[in-house]
C-alpha cells in the first residue's frame, strides 16, 4: 500500500519534466541569450565614443538571438515574436536615419522606436520564461 503515495509523487515530479521537451528547452536558451544580448546593450555607455559601434554590435546580437527564438519557438510565441521582429526593423531603421542625418526628429524617432522595441522583447521573455 505504501507504493502507491510513492508511484503518485513519482507520477506528479515525472510529468513537468516529460511536458518540458526538447524544443521547450531550446526556446528557453534561446530567449535567455535574448535577453542577454538586451541586457548588453542597455548597459552600453552613450557618452562613450565606442557607443555606436557598440549599438551597431549589439543590435546584430539581438537580430541574431530573434531568429534563433523564432527557429526553437515555433509556432507557440508567434505573436510575440511577429510584435518583436516589427519592433525591431523599426528600431534599426530608426537607428540607420539617425546616423544618416542625426536631428532632434531622428532622434526622438529612435527614443520612440527602442521604446516600443524594449517592451515587446520584454513581453515575448516573460512569456517564454513563464513556459521554462
Amino acid at each position: 500500500m505504501k507504493l502507491i503515495p510513492v508511484a503518485v509523487l513519482t507520477l506528479a515530479l515525472a510529468t513537468p519534466l516529460t511536458g518540458c521537451g526538447d524544443d521547450q528547452t531550446a526556446v528557453c536558451g534561446s530567449v535567455d541569450d535574448l535577453q542577454t544580448s538586451v541586457d548588453e546593450v542597455r548597459d552600453i555607455d552613450v557618452s562613450s565614443s565606442g557607443a555606436l559601434a557598440d549599438l551597431e554590435s549589439g543590435l546584430e546580437a539581438i537580430g541574431s538571438d530573434l531568429s534563433d527564438v523564432k527557429t526553437d519557438a515555433k509556432a507557440e510565441f508567434s505573436s510575440q515574436i511577429e510584435d518583436v521582429q516589427a519592433s525591431y526593423d523599426a528600431l534599426v531603421a530608426s537607428l540607420d536615419a539617425a546616423k544618416e542625418s542625426a536631428s532632434a526628429t531622428t532622434l526622438s524617432a529612435a527614443a520612440t522606436a527602442l521604446s516600443t522595441f524594449g517592451s515587446d522583447v520584454r513581453t515575448l521573455i516573460t512569456d517564454v520564461q513563464e513556459t521554462c
